[in-house]
């Protein structure tokens, strides 16, 4: 025997030895068994993998399974007990890993009904030697073909990284405590924030997995392929006092296995560590081996208290909804966080979110915006700015920062470069790819944005705001089809009815993809929301003039519509000096942005001499790319 081998039994050895001491804690895994070998998790389970093709956490499970199978043929306890007894806090679970590693029921163990035992006939006697070898040879040939045959269909299509993608479900709370949903969502969001650092696996934004906080009849491959997951992890939380009980499961979502089902029992002390843990048990039963970058990523907390925590969980709450009410009230429990917790950066940015955000709630042009709330803009970069000091890694203080170096001082150039560090920081931040795609879209480069809004689609399918910014980003790309397919999920995922920008861009879309009917619908419900024109006068100035004479008698009736607007359907309807007059006019009531060239009805005006000094003016491309 060559040293590497004789040094890879002792280790094997060694690693059995400490397993089977511990083996009745069901607490005891990966992290544990890398202390007590005193070595890194990721060392570990790399030298593991090369010498048995096997995670830590399989091995582990391994040497449970083979003590089980020992306890249950000696006989002396039940099933369930011996669960317990080798560390499976479910005997559900244990059945079930039990009966995929050994391809029988632990309880046919325990009535001595198992391959082990002698082939008989139906009469009950026993083969003859004749008979029972060339059977058995024949049953040794199935079975290599057999394994030959799972070898092809399940070990290689193991997912390797690139193909992971996750989803982590809101976490059900099972105390009977009030105001401990936040322990729950402090979970999901931990873990989503910690494996989104893994390189080349996909974490499903939480946006869109809180659509799936009450599953009702969905089951989880069904979760998994409306969310685009190949694994889903759900769970439960439960507080008595100072007492914490987490049960996780890491489901996969093709075959609806569970990969991994375990409760950690912690004291509430134990909160943050408890959640590094799970995470860490997560990256290892996808057998991901981690970098150190990787492995300390994971075991980074970003806050070690629990208030704060609370408090930033309410104001990811209310900030979510995206109204000025809830902006404002989101930035109140940010502030409670930072009181409690004056290093907390992660509460920082989103103060700065909050506050950038609300510059934008006005209807009023951005130019108009910027003006009327300077100190909205300046608390913002303050804001931000002492997130960074905080975290100088932080992907969502460089994902605000990149928009308003764009947008509030048209410095497009840097906020690109801290987009891109933002991406580099965490590639599945859905909102660091819209908010560059948006940024790309004001330089020009629509064929990049849409790379990068197509990722934020993939990150979070239910985000309303991702899928306007990817319809918009069709629309100008003039591929209508695609852009009407977005604009009408934004509809669907919010019925209220009530946003007139989806409004007056599905217009756009209909009529430029020649739907007119369906423009026609639109004209006229946001004629019945807003007041100014009747369904019934619409329909009137249809049927006589098509949808470009309806948009020329209500720029000509109704004196509401912003001069951008007008440009667009005089450009509609072929009076193109009109629509170049109301440009002018949109740059001298700062109504104007890069986007506003952008439009498709203006191509006809792009080698116009007054279009292009207004292009110049606003540095924008001639050719959008």
């Amino acid at each position: 025997m060559n040293s590497d081998s004789g040094n890879d039994k002792v280790f094997i050895e060694r690693l059995t030895s400490i397993v089977d001491a511990n083996l009745g804690d069901e607490n005891f895994g990966v992290r544990e068994l890398a202390e007590k070998m005193r070595m890194n998790r990721s060392n570990i389970h790399r030298k593991l993998k090369s010498i048995t093709k096997k995670s830590v956490s399989e091995f582990i499970r391994e040497i449970r399974l083979r003590k089980a199978k020992q306890l249950l043929e000696e006989g002396s306890d039940n099933v369930s007990e011996i669960a317990y007894h080798v560390g499976f806090g479910s005997p559900s679970y244990f059945g079930r890993c039990f009966h995929e590693y050994y391809g029988y029921a632990p309880g046919e163990v325990k009535k001595g009904i198992h391959p082990e035992s002698q082939i008989k006939t139906k009469a009950g006697k026993s083969f003859s030697r004749e008979i029972r070898i060339p059977a058995l040879i024949a049953l040794s040939v199935l079975f290599a073909v057999l394994l030959l045959w799972a070898g092809t269909h399940f070990i290689s299509e193991k997912p390797s990284r690139g193909e992971i993608s996750i989803a982590i479900l809101p976490f059900d709370n099972l105390s009977e405590i009030d105001n401990t949903r936040f322990l729950g969502d402090g979970i999901m969001e931990d873990l989503l924030n910690r494996l989104s650092t893994l390189k080349d696996v996909r974490v499903i934004s939480r946006t869109s997995s809180e659509m799936f906080r009450d599953k009702g009849d969905e089951t989880i491959p069904e979760i998994g392929k409306i969310l685009g997951a190949t694994h889903i992890v759900e769970g439960t939380v439960q507080r008595e006092e100072n007492k914490l009980r987490i049960s996780v499961q890491l489901i996969d979502t093709k075959t609806d296995d569970h990969i991994l089902s375990k409760q950690y029992n912690r004291n509430l002390g134990s909160f943050f560590e408890v959640q590094s843990e799970i995470a860490e048990e997560i990256a290892s039963e996808l057998s991901l081996v981690l970098t150190n970058a990787e492995t300390l990523a994971l075991q980074e907390n970003l806050t070690q208290n629990l208030k704060a925590l609370e408090y930033y969980q309410q104001g990811r709450f209310h900030s979510s909804k995206r109204t000025v009410e809830n902006f404002k009230k989101g930035i109140e429990y940010y502030e409670k966080a930072i009181e409690e917790d004056p290093g907390f950066a992660k509460a920082y940015a989103g103060l700065a979110d909050n506050y950038h955000l609300l510059v934008y709630c006005s209807s009023e042009g951005l130019e108009v915006r910027k003006i009327n709330a300077p100190e909205n803009i300046q608390k913002a970069y303050e804001m931000v700015q002492k997130a960074l000091e905080l975290n100088p890694n932080l992907a969502e203080a460089y994902t605000v920062l990149g928009d308003m170096d764009g947008y509030f001082d048209n410095n497009w150039e840097k906020a690109e470069k801290e987009l891109r560090r933002a991406i580099d920081l965490n590639p599945n931040f859905s909102t660091a790819h819209q908010y560059y795609a948006e940024i790309l879209t004001h330089m020009g480069k629509l064929e990049e944005a849409g790379k990068h809004i197509n990722k934020a689609v993939q990150l979070d399918p239910f985000s309303v705001v991702i899928r306007f910014i990817s319809a918009r980003n069709y629309y100008f790309l003039e591929q209508y089809n695609k852009a009407r397919s977005e604009i009408e999920i934004c509809f669907d995922l919010d019925q209220s009815e009530t946003h007139f920008s989806w409004m007056d861009l599905a217009v756009r879309i209909y009529t430029a993809g020649g739907d007119d009917l369906d423009a026609l619908d639109i004209i006229k419900k946001i004629g019945a929301l807003s007041g100014p024109w009747t369904q019934e006068e619409a329909d009137s100035i249809y049927c006589i003039s098509g949808v470009g004479g309806l948009d020329i008698w209500i720029i000509e009736t109704f004196d509401y519509l912003s001069f951008c607007t007008k440009a667009y359907i005089y450009a509609l309807t072929g009076e193109y000096e009109k629509a170049l007059d109301n440009l002018e006019q949109a740059d001298e009531a700062n109504e104007l942005d890069a986007l506003s060239f952008l439009e498709p009805q203006f191509k006809k005006l792009r080698s116009e001499p007054r279009f292009i000094a207004l292009q110049e003016k606003y540095k924008v491309s001639s050719t959008p790319t």
